[in-house]
């Protein structure tokens, strides 16, 4: 598919009428269904920007069970914001998105949630294989100087761990602490046995040969970083990116919260080869991504 520009974006999704009937073409094959009944004749409601059903007579939104229900939101904006959270390599706040719709911080935040709950599609993946690198960072604020006592401040930083396959895909995630125990048990969870894992020196790593994997390390304490096939270069060069994405644009990311951005730059990453359009397009295709507009739990939006 050829690649679009913002241009062709806007002229693409010109009216609100448009993004419904890309949304019903992508839920339903372009053939809207009565959600009251099943009936599969069914017509817009152009002033209301409604469908009603011609059996049982009812109207309903097209939005049922999507990110956007119960949003006074335009599809338009929705839209909009889809593409630029999936297009921009760093990612966007919140308070650059209100300047951009034209809504209160407090609106592009709500959005910039939901999408972000949507992308996090960790059930439906596959687990990793072949090499695969390994590695752990701490990300939060660095210590400062208490203004009286000229002692440091520590602050509370959060642990990640994260596994990439090279040449295909990566995994993140939150974790509380980073002992061994922890770190196998996401090794294991998210990559096949018998796989070769490349890791540093790090001792928490030394029982993944006991588990049934190949592990060769790196020392980077002996400042040696690549060692023909052995390195961690790939994973380094993520996380390296998120923390510049993190820092650059968002400033400060809590706890929280630090899981859904982790899935964001994750997926950024996972669908590198694809152009703006085919990630947008993606984000509606109920195999690669059922939570965006399919079947959503109200609670996860809560």
């Amino acid at each position: 598919m050829e690649a679009i520009n913002l241009f062709d974006f806007n002229d693409r999704f010109k009216t609100e009428e448009d993004c419904i009937n890309y949304l019903i073409e992508k839920r339903r094959g372009g053939e809207p269904v009565c959600q009251h009944c099943g009936w599969g004749k069914c017509y817009m409601i152009k002033t209301r920007m409604k469908l009603k059903c011609s059996e049982c007579r009812k109207q309903f939104s097209v939005k049922k069970w999507t990110i956007f229900e119960e949003s006074r939101i335009e599809l338009r904006k929705w839209f909009l914001t889809i593409f630029m959270i999936t297009s921009l390599k760093k990612g966007i706040s919140s308070i650059q998105l209100w300047k951009y719709l034209g809504v209160t911080q407090k609106t592009a935040w709500f959005m910039l949630k939901r999408i972000r709950n949507a992308v996090e599609s960790k059930s439906f993946q596959s687990k990793l294989s072949n090499i695969v690198e390994a590695d752990e960072t701490y990300i939060g604020w660095k210590p400062r100087w208490r203004n009286k006592s000229k002692r440091w401040r520590w602050t509370d930083k959060a642990p990640v761990v994260w596994v990439i396959e090279r040449n295909w895909d990566v995994r993140c995630q939150k974790v509380e602490r980073v002992d061994a125990k922890t770190l196998t048990w996401y090794i294991q969870k998210n990559v096949t046995k018998w796989s070769h894992m490349m890791t540093d020196e790090y001792k928490s790593y030394k029982s993944l040969l006991k588990l049934g994997y190949t592990h060769d390390l790196i020392e980077h304490a002996k400042k040696v970083y690549v060692d023909w096939n052995i390195h961690t270069n790939n994973i380094e060069c993520f996380w390296s990116h998120l923390k510049r994405g993190i820092k650059g644009i968002y400033i400060q990311v809590s706890k929280k919260h630090l899981d859904k951005y982790c899935d964001e730059y994750a997926f950024r990453y996972n669908t590198r080869d694809m152009n703006d359009w085919e990630r947008f397009d993606s984000r509606f295709n109920r195999k690669n991504s059922p939570k965006l507009c399919f079947e959503v739990n109200k609670s996860v939006y809560s």
